[in-house]
């Protein structure tokens, strides 16, 4: 079994990966994304039943928010960790074009180290 952890699910290629990569129940894929309820709602609409997908609240831009995820995270994978982390999520800032874009790569890696 595999278990893959992949940014930026709502929608498109994130969206995709959840797709494909839970179609085998063998694997375990956590998607974390800004707006839980509505991409479960859209897991639960176009997935189906797959109780191998698991939606998380991680906002790239908060480093307390990817902490968080990063716990949450552990708490779903126990010992068996992490296989794959597919850094999919983009930030836009429409204030700085030139923003934090490697904020997961700066952040979630050594909070999921400390635990």
């Amino acid at each position: 079994m595999a278990v893959y952890v992949i940014t930026g699910v709502s929608r498109g290629l994130g969206f995709e990966f959840v797709r494909q990569l839970s179609g085998d129940p063998a694997n375990l894929v956590v998607g974390l994304v800004r707006n839980k309820l509505a991409t479960e709602k859209k897991v639960a609409a176009e997935l189906g039943d797959r109780s191998n997908i698991r939606i998380l609240t991680a906002d790239l831009t908060k480093y307390d928010s990817l902490k968080q995820a990063a716990a949450d995270t552990a708490e779903i994978v126990g010992e068996r960790g992490i296989d794959y982390l597919v850094a999919n999520g983009g930030i836009v800032s429409y204030l700085d074009g030139f923003g934090p874009i490697g904020a997961l790569q700066v952040y979630f890696p050594p909070a999921l180290i400390q635990k």
